[in-house]
Parts: structure tokens; C-alpha cells; sequence
């Protein structure tokens, strides 16, 4: 599936570390982590 779409958010430093936690632990991205993430949504 290609990859189009741009998201830019803003976050909290607390925020911003818990997410690189949590990327760090899987040995990935912080994008593959959100978009891992967006998969587990429901669909509409």
C-alpha cells in the first residue's frame, strides 16, 4: 500500500518520551509504532 498521506501532530514532552519508549523496546520507528497502532482501530 503506498504511503501518501502526511500526518504532523504536536506532543507533550511526556508525551514525546513514552512514545520513544515504546519504540525503542520494539526496535522500531515511532511511525511504525503509530501506524501499528492505527491497524488495531476498528474499521468504519
Amino acid at each position: 500500500m503506498a504511503r501518501t498521506k502526511r500526518l504532523e501532530l504536536k506532543l507533550s514532552q511526556q508525551e514525546y518520551d513514552r512514545l520513544k519508549a515504546a519504540s525503542d523496546a520494539k526496535d522500531i520507528s515511532m511511525a511504525e509504532l503509530l501506524r501499528d497502532f492505527i491497524k488495531t482501530l476498528p474499521s468504519t
